[in-house]
């Protein structure tokens, strides 16, 4: 069943305009970006913020369901539907690794969610993942990790930078 709650982030005027573009064409609205990924709000376009309001009805379903769910959306939902399911501060949300060809499994249980990778397709096989995403939009080092609130991330966090197969 289709969910227009599951759209991806409108880019408003930016839309399908990739980041080195936007970054050339409006590098004040690049660089406002690259300093508050979770409250920037695109020209005529929506915020992780307003995407994340307008997801809570889908999560809140999500919880009352006793049966599968499988979520397929574009990597900025992925990364608000994992922190919330994961318990993470909202304001980690935009920076969640959520690698491509990949399926992650979240199972409830009382107290959070067990989680489990599957690699569809393994880095090699990939020839390009088509992002070109800044890396000043990657995980952040100055944020806490899910199980350790005083531990920043590092390159080993399997929660912030997970291996791709």
């Amino acid at each position: 069943m289709a969910r227009r709650n599951l759209d991806e982030l409108y880019a408003g005027v930016c839309d399908g305009m990739t980041y080195k573009e936007i970054e050339k064409v409006y590098p004040e609205e690049f660089k406002r970006r690259q300093d508050d990924k979770l409250a920037y709000r695109y020209p005529r376009g929506e915020s992780y913020m307003d995407v994340t309001l307008r997801l809570e009805p889908v999560a809140q379903e999500m919880e009352r369901t006793r049966e599968p769910v499988l979520i397929i959306a574009h990597q900025g939902i992925l990364r608000i539907l994992y922190a919330y399911f994961m318990g993470l501060d909202r304001k980690d949300a935009p920076y969640v690794s959520i690698p491509l060809n990949n399926v992650i499994q979240l199972t409830p249980h009382a107290y959070g969610c067990e989680e489990t990778r599957f690699c569809l397709m393994n880095k090699k096989e990939m020839l390009n993942d088509g992002q070109d995403e800044p890396v000043t939009s990657m995980p952040r080092g100055d944020i806490a990790t899910v199980r350790e609130l005083k531990t920043q991330y590092s390159a080993t966090d399997p929660i912030m930078n997970p291996s791709s197969c």
